[in-house]
């Protein structure tokens, strides 16, 4: 397996991302396993091939009998040279075993491959400026919840890497058919989507197409489509292949 610094990130697509954890697929789907050993499959199969950390999380809010999957970019460990990416595969705090269909296999993977290039957006971020931060965006909603979630979202950097995901459940939804991603961002069918990156945008801004974090996060998704295509977000190695 190459080293973090030595790894060339650019060359990472999404189905490339997907095919890798989907060849564990007959050791899992269909399967009644303890979430230890589920967990141990991924982690193993994936550090085996790429220079990332992959943990396992506890969490009340995930759906029983669900896997979801997020991830987290280290820059100070990112400068140090050392594993900058950490996958997390969050099971319901009390499941002691999973048994994944094939639909549901199916989505985990996509979720890896999309979190991973998430992940990757942000460590092209932060190279590009030489690790420094830069300053996030403030919320004015009146509740602490709201301002928190915008606070998110609204940062720079998030629209940054979102704005690909969205990119990409877009090209999965519509095709190539520009017109209807344009029409569907700028309706409220996305309402019907509630496990979509933009719903969740759209929710936390209230669901108003005005405000300027949702006009942003709508461009900058629309002019990530011919890259979503290709399947990555850079279609250049720069600061991706050390």
């Amino acid at each position: 397996m190459a080293l973090a610094n030595t790894f060339n990130w650019s060359a990472l697509t999404r189905d490339m991302l997907y095919s890798l954890l989907n060849e564990v697929q007959s050791r899992v789907v269909g399967k009644k396993l303890k979430i230890e050993k589920f967990q141990k499959i991924v982690s193993q199969h994936l550090k085996g091939h790429l220079p990332i950390r992959v943990v396992c999380d506890r969490d009340p809010e995930t759906e029983s009998e669900y896997v979801f999957v997020g991830g987290w970019y280290f820059s100070d460990l990112d400068k140090k040279h050392r594993k900058p990416i950490q996958v997390v595969f969050s099971y319901h705090f009390f499941d002691e075993f999973i048994q994944v269909s094939r639909h549901k296999w199916q989505r985990i993977c996509w979720l890896f491959a999309d979190t991973m290039l998430h992940e990757i957006i942000h460590m092209r971020q932060f190279r590009a400026r030489k690790f420094k931060s830069i300053p996030g965006y403030q919320s004015t909603a009146s509740r602490g919840r709201d301002r928190r979630n915008q606070n998110y979202y609204g940062d720079k950097d998030e629209i940054g890497a979102y704005s690909f995901n969205i990119a990409c459940e877009l090209l999965d939804r519509f095709g190539s058919d520009f017109c209807q991603m344009k029409a569907y961002i700028d309706s409220d069918q996305y309402r019907r989507h509630k496990r979509t990156t933009f719903y969740k945008y759209m929710k936390s801004f209230d669901w108003n197409h005005n405000h300027p974090i949702i006009r942003k996060i709508k461009k900058k998704s629309l002019s990530y489509i011919p890259n979503a295509q290709i399947g990555k977000p850079f279609r250049t190695t720069d600061y991706l292949t050390y």
